[in-house]
């Protein structure tokens, strides 16, 4: 199994004009419905996802916040990096 190299960084789509975020619109989608993470500084609402996550509901574990580091962690097979990207939403915003 291939993990997710910590390394790697998600880059955003170049084919549209990112919408921007602040951590704090981010923290307001914090429950199993409606499900928003920050991965490498992009907003990724993953809703639609969490009923499939095989890890259950640990995709709860940093709801409405940075999840950069539970995402490039050795329980993520390498695909996740492609997976993510169908539920990108915009950028964070820098404050």
């Amino acid at each position: 199994l291939i993990h997710v190299p910590s390394s790697s960084k998600l880059l955003p789509p170049d084919d549209k004009k990112a919408e921007e975020f602040t951590l704090e619109e981010v923290k307001k989608h914090n429950t199993e419905k409606d499900l928003w993470v920050v991965v490498d500084d992009l907003v990724f609402d993953i809703s639609e996802y969490v009923p499939q996550h095989p890890g259950g509901l640990k995709i709860l574990n940093n709801a409405g916040g940075d999840s950069t580091k539970g995402f490039k962690g050795p329980q993520h097979p390498a695909h996740v990096m492609n997976t993510i990207m169908e539920f990108y939403k915009g950028k964070l915003k820098k404050e």
